[in-house]
């Protein structure tokens, strides 16, 4: 009750001290009041066709297909290299080498191979989404106990059994952590590539409302979609924690 006491005083704080500086700014059409944001996030929600809750749509949209993609193939990897020499060494190759690279640096690559199509937001978010959570799932699959993989050995398990029934359970925490960096990368590399895309077609989520409302000097739109942004992305955060707090720390694995 404490830290939500302390969290909402930080935001009051914040939100007057936005107020007072645009009113002393004095200048709407580069830094609008708070109030102004909020009645233009409201007036947003009920704008018909071009309503913020179909822009988060299509953003959700893009970001669930891209990261379900991302996750799986680098789920395929990861259990690669845990179980053959050629797997480690693939994956170890391939992230040394791409997992430096921002997504949005292969956009014009995923324009070339998909052009301008929702193919080519999909793939920014699971190229986003696949090299964090390799990382992470490799990393968690080392950390586990040597003891416990024998345990699963003298038990008779198969490679994949094993992984299974022991590493990935063991290996949770470091999961958990890799698909919550995955779906924070994803989310921000579909909002800058959304920017783009829409900017060419007209259409698509979020990054194209914030967009849109700049090219139409809509500067408290603008301010809005920001802030849209901001919401989405602590709801999903959210989300982890809520799969976090009923898996890894009630089970103790985590303190």
């Amino acid at each position: 009750m404490a830290d939500i006491l302390r969290k909402f005083i930080v935001v009051a704080v914040l939100i007057a001290a936005w107020e007072a500086a645009a009113r002393l700014a004095n200048a709407p059409l580069l830094f609008p009041t708070f109030i102004d944001v909020m009645q233009a996030l409201g007036d947003s929600l009920t704008a018909g066709d071009a309503s913020l809750l179909g822009y988060v749509g299509e953003t959700c949209k893009s970001l669930f297909a891209g990261f379900g993609i991302g996750a799986v193939v680098a789920s395929v990897l990861t259990i690669l290299a845990i179980n053959t020499k050629i797997g480690e060494q693939f994956l170890s190759t391939v992230t040394g080498a791409f997992a430096p690279l921002p997504a949005v640096a292969v956009f014009p690559i995923s324009l070339m191979i998909f052009g301008i199509t929702y193919a080519s937001v999909v793939f920014i978010a699971a190229f986003a989404t696949v090299f964090p959570v390799a990382v992470a799932m490799t990393q968690g699959f080392k950390a586990v106990a040597s003891t416990l993989r024998n345990v699963g050995r003298n038990l008779g398990m198969s490679s994949l059994g094993l992984t299974c029934r022991v590493l990935i359970p063991a290996a949770l925490p470091s999961i958990l952590t890799g698909l919550r960096s995955g779906f924070s990368n994803a989310f921000r590399a579909l909002v800058a590539v959304e920017m783009v895309i829409g900017a060419a077609t007209g259409s698509g989520g979020l990054g194209w409302a914030v967009m849109s409302a700049k090219q139409n000097l809509e500067i408290p739109q603008v301010y809005a979609g920001i802030l849209a942004i901001m919401l989405v992305g602590l709801s999903f955060e959210g989300v982890f924690r809520i799969i976090e707090t009923k898996t890894v720390r009630k089970w103790g694995m985590l303190h």
